[in-house]
This record gives structure tokens, C-alpha cells and sequence, in this order.
């Protein structure tokens, strides 16, 4: 980056900051470069990507066989099957076509195509109904020129003969659904499997209810919940008995060890004047400090003769001398009265366990028997659920198809096959659009990590070269810039060209 400054009054040229200095535009002359000097990275990430994408491509995109057949729809003015197809008394071409389409393409005409084949038809490797399904949902699609009345339904697959088949099964399931559809020829049909499938339902609510009986069972949801829930709750009570019996034992061995301790008799009193002598010194000498201080004579003298009595009495001076009176000891009764009652308690608390441990094994038992046999039962419930969904399903599509008005014999024939299903052996493969796409991600990537790369080492980078900016010199009043010279090679790249920067 360089500054001119031309004009009389103009201040000299302010030479470029430590931050300019090595700093310019890049062109694409420098990117060249940088490409140039990373080539080596720029081929060896490229032959990776491209290898690892073209692998994949050659080993996962499998060719596959689309099976074409045709169908011709009849627009007669006294066949009313195209007219109760579309919509309208005035329909026209394209809303019969498209009602024919959306028959053919629904997931009842799959499904009847999908119990004919079978599901291994569908999935070479195996899989569920719902799989097989969702992969003819996929590979069918349904076409039709403009203003043509020939639906062409077309099916992709891995194997020729394989999309035949499938396809077939689907044009003759739409022909026979149609039939159902527009004219309600079904309906018997539909009245034998109605039998068929209230028979069933019968089957297996009888197999429940000779389930339940069996195993003395009103509600098997109920009664089990009933009986988690009492199970509960004598477990609840256990403990509680259990801890109160604990607590009323360790309460009756503490105080067993407290009356071991407790003698049976206790002296009330003793009586003898030598003691009530004491007191009446002791209360006269209170009543000498209310007149006199400690150290007047005669609360000195009163205090020595309260001395010499106690000193007496220390002495056993008085003993055998007075009245003494003895008789139970009524803590120790008292104590032993709780004893036993807390010894009663804990017989009571442990009768109590024992009856509710009794109770709850039977309970627990009976939970432990119904979890067992809980799987039968709810296979036998899924029975009965999925007979009587059958049933009712089938009763409405018997209703639907009695309530509908009766056409004509024949009139479901305005559709005629004119190809059955043909797939061309040669097949369609995107290997080779596969690797022409992994080709050209493999280069724009090399390119692009090889153009990072040489940004970073040589502009970014704290060992890159610092290149000087040309810088504009005033001679007199006019100011003439010019471009500075770059060296011929940079980290060893030849430069190819320059261009003078204005």
C-alpha cells in the first residue's frame, strides 16, 4: 500500500506503520502462486478424496431395471365408471385421468399388491411389511402425455424380473380395487369375511375369558394393581410394627438395667435433735447477719458453735441416736410397672409383624403369579383388540358397500391393458455421474485446503517473509510513484508475473 501526495501546500509523504509494512491485495497471480507452491498437498488430498469417492461410488450406486406397463382408459358416453371416477356431470380428460391415477397410486392397491408378491419380492435382503411399503412408495410413480387417456405406472428395482412381478401385482390389485370402489361388487366378499372375522373375534375373547377364569381373575389390570398397592402398603405397616417393637424393647432393657441398680427399700427420714439443733444455728445466725456484720462476736460465736455441730455429726456422733423410718421404693415400682407394659407392647408389636409378614408373603405371592402369566394374557388381550378392530372395520366397508348403488354388470371395464409390465434387460447405473461428482469434490477441496495452507504460511504465518510496500517520493512539486521491485522467488516458488500496483 503506498500514500502520494502531489500539489503546492501538500505535507510530505507519511512512510507506512510497523502494522502496513508487508501488507497488500492479493491477486490472482497470487493464488497461482500459492496453489503452485501446495501442489503437493493439493495431489495427494485430491487422490484420497478421489479414491474414497469413486470406491463408493462403484460399490454403492447399483444399477437398477425400470419395468414399464400401459393402461387405456375407455371414455364411453353409457359407461359410467370414468364419470364416477372424476368429479362433475361435465368431466373432462384430465380429472378422469388424475382420479384413475390417485386409485392406482393408493396405499390400499399397494397393500393388496405387497400380500401377493410377499415382502421378500420386495426386499431382496429381507425386512418388515412396513419397509417394503415405504420402498414401494419410492420406486412407484405413475406417468401420462398431455391430453392422453394411457396411464404408464412404472416401477424401479434391482432386478428385472423382480419389477415385473412387483409391477403386475400392482396393476391387477388396482383393477380389482377399482371394481370394489365403483361398483361395490365386494360386497359379499367383504359379508364372508365379516363372518370370518367375527368368528375370530369370538375365538379369542372366549380364550380370555377361560384365561381368567382359570386363573380366578376378574380384571387382570385391576386386580394386579390392587394388589401392588397392598403389597404397599403391608410393607409399610411391617415396618411400622417392626419399629415400634424395636423401640419398646430397647425401652424396656433400659430400664430393666436402671431397676437392677435400684434398691427395693428406701429410708424415708431420720429423725434426731443434733440435726434440728443445726438448723435452728443456722437460721439464728441469718438472722444475726441482718444486724450485724460476719466479724461481729456474735456471729463469731454462733459460727464456731454451727462449726463444732457439724463437726459432730461428720463424726458420727448422732448415730443410732434418732428415729428411722424405711418403706418401698416407689420409683422402682413405677419403673418396673413401665417395664412391663413396654415388654407388652413389643409382645404385641411382634404378634402384629408376624401377622402382616404372613400377609404380605401371601400378597407377594400373588403378585409374583399374576407377573408370570402376564405376557398370556395380554397376547390373549391383543387378540381380542385386534380381532374386534378387524371386525369393525370390516362391518363399515359392508355397510358402505350395501349402501351403494349397484351398477350395471360390466360397467368396471373401461380400463384395458394394452403392455403388461416389460424392463429393458440393460438397466441404469449412476456409477459414472457418482465419479464425476467424486472428481470434482476432490479438486475443489485439495484446491481450496492447498489455498489455506498457503495463505496461512505465507501471510499469516509468524516465520512468513515480509514483502516491502512501494511508496510514493515527492521530487519538487510533483510526486512520482513507482513500483518497487519483488523478488524473483518467494520460499523457493517462482513468481510468474507482476503487476505494477497504482
Amino acid at each position: 500500500m503506498s500514500r502520494a501526495y502531489s500539489g503546492p501546500g501538500q505535507r510530505p509523504p507519511v512512510p507506512p506503520g510497523p502494522d502496513e509494512e508487508g501488507r497488500r491485495d492479493l491477486d490472482l497471480f497470487d493464488l497461482i502462486e500459492m496453489i503452485w507452491s501446495q501442489r503437493g498437498i493439493i495431489l495427494v488430498v485430491f487422490l484420497i478424496l478421489f479414491a474414497f469417492g469413486a470406491a463408493a461410488s462403484i460399490l454403492m450406486l447399483n444399477k437398477t431395471y425400470e419395468a414399464r406397463a400401459r393402461l387405456l382408459v375407455l371414455l364411453d358416453d353409457e359407461d359410467l365408471t370414468p364419470g364416477a371416477a372424476g368429479s362433475g356431470e361435465g368431466f373432462i380428460i384430465e380429472q378422469v385421468m388424475q382420479s384413475e391415477s390417485e386409485i392406482m397410486n393408493s396405499e390400499t392397491v399397494r397393500r393388496r399388491a405387497l400380500e401377493t408378491v410377499g415382502v421378500s419380492a420386495v426386499m431382496q435382503h429381507g425386512g418388515t411389511e412396513a419397509l417394503a411399503l415405504r420402498n414401494l412408495r419410492q420406486s412407484f410413480s405413475i406417468q401420462r402425455a398431455p391430453s392422453a387417456s394411457v396411464l404408464i405406472p412404472t416401477l424401479e428395482s434391482e432386478s428385472a424380473d423382480q419389477a415385473e412381478q412387483v409391477l403386475d401385482a400392482i396393476v391387477d390389485a388396482y383393477l380389482e380395487y377399482r371394481q370394489e370402489v365403483l361398483t361395490g361388487d365386494g360386497s359379499s366378499g367383504i359379508a364372508d369375511r365379516r363372518l370370518q372375522s367375527d368368528q375370530a373375534y369370538s375365538n379369542a375373547l372366549t380364550a380370555l375369558d377361560a384365561f381368567l377364569t382359570e386363573h380366578d381373575i376378574t380384571d387382570f389390570d385391576a386386580d394386579l394393581e390392587a394388589a401392588v398397592t397392598q403389597a404397599t402398603t403391608l410393607r409399610t405397616a411391617l415396618a411400622t410394627a417392626q419399629s415400634e417393637r424395636q423401640a419398646a424393647s430397647a425401652a424396656a432393657a433400659a430400664i430393666e438395667a436402671r431397676v437392677a441398680e435400684m434398691p427395693e427399700t428406701l429410708e424415708l427420714y431420720v429423725e434426731s435433735n443434733a440435726e434440728n439443733l443445726l438448723i435452728e444455728k443456722r437460721l439464728e445466725r441469718e438472722s444475726l447477719l441482718a444486724r450485724y456484720l460476719e466479724t461481729a462476736p456474735p456471729v463469731v460465736a454462733i459460727d464456731r458453735e454451727i462449726t463444732e455441730l457439724e463437726e459432730f455429726i461428720a463424726g458420727g456422733g448422732v448415730e443410732g441416736l434418732g428415729q428411722t423410718r424405711t418403706g418401698i421404693n416407689e420409683v422402682r415400682q413405677g419403673l418396673i410397672q413401665e417395664q412391663l407394659r413396654l415388654e407388652a407392647v413389643a409382645a404385641g408389636e411382634n404378634r402384629r409383624a408376624g401377622a402382616i409378614q404372613s400377609q404380605l408373603n401371601t400378597v407377594q405371592a400373588e403378585v409374583q403369579r399374576m407377573r408370570s402369566i402376564r405376557a398370556e394374557y395380554e397376547r390373549l388381550a391383543q387378540d381380542v383388540t385386534a380381532t374386534e378392530t378387524a371386525a369393525n372395520s370390516l362391518a363399515t366397508q359392508q355397510a358402505e358397500a350395501e349402501a351403494r348403488q349397484a351398477l350395471a354388470p360390466g360397467s368396471a371395464d373401461a380400463v384395458r391393458i394394452v403392455e403388461r409390465a416389460y424392463a429393458p434387460p440393460e438397466g441404469s447405473s449412476l456409477k459414472k455421474l457418482g465419479v464425476v461428482a467424486s472428481f470434482i469434490f476432490a479438486a475443489g477441496a485439495a484446491v481450496l485446503l492447498g489455498l489455506l495452507r498457503g495463505y496461512w504460511i505465507n501471510h499469516i504465518s509468524p516465520s512468513a517473509p515480509r514483502r516491502p510496500v512501494p511508496q510514493s517520493r515527492r521530487t519538487g512539486d510533483a510526486a512520482a510513484s513507482g513500483p518497487v521491485p519483488m523478488p524473483a522467488r518467494v520460499a523457493g516458488v517462482p513468481v510468474l508475473a507482476r503487476m505494477p500496483r497504482r
